[in-house]
């Protein structure tokens, strides 16, 4: 009798423990880590799979996570995490230690370039995003007081030749 008691332990813990794995696997905890290897992250990407990756780009370190999803979208953090040495302490203010979380649609998946921000910002929301933004319209409002500037320039000179 303990003899049944003894296998029937084992076979309870056995089952518990692939239950276990599966769930643990199922989950996304366990995330395919493929250091600096960019195919190796698109591979995981397209398919929606958890992975995780460290990149530089305009010689800023990126990291890039693809977080497990059970819906119809992927998920995938962004996070700047150093600018560049020597870049304006405003960018570093904006964007350093700044993250962004992009639910993007898994049947976009196939157009998405992970290394090119603007093929899924719009999938995207979080303090990186905001910076970029930000900066985004600073370099538009210098540029557009820059050419009314000109603008004004010319228009005084107009005037003047007249009087």
């Amino acid at each position: 009798m303990q003899r049944g008691l003894f296998r029937n332990d084992y076979l309870m813990i056995l089952g518990l423990l692939i239950v276990a794995g599966l769930v643990i696997y199922t989950s996304g905890v366990l995330k395919k880590d493929c250091e600096r290897d960019k195919l190796c992250f698109q591979s995981y990407f397209q398919e929606c799979k958890t992975a995780k990756l460290i990149t530089i780009k305009n010689d800023n370190v990126y990291s890039y996570s693809v977080e497990s999803s059970f819906s119809n979208s992927c998920n995938l953090r962004v996070r700047m995490e150093r600018i560049a040495l020597g870049a304006d302490p405003h960018f570093e203010r904006l964007l350093e230690d700044k993250e962004m979380y992009c639910n993007i649609p898994r049947d976009t998946l196939a157009e998405v370039d992970p290394d090119n921000f603007n093929t899924f910002l719009d999938y995207c929301s979080g303090e990186l995003k905001e910076g970029l933004y930000e900066l985004v319209i600073e370099r538009m409002y210098t540029l557009v007081v820059k050419e009314l500037h000109g603008i004004l320039q010319q228009s005084e000179r107009a005037l003047l030749e007249k009087v």
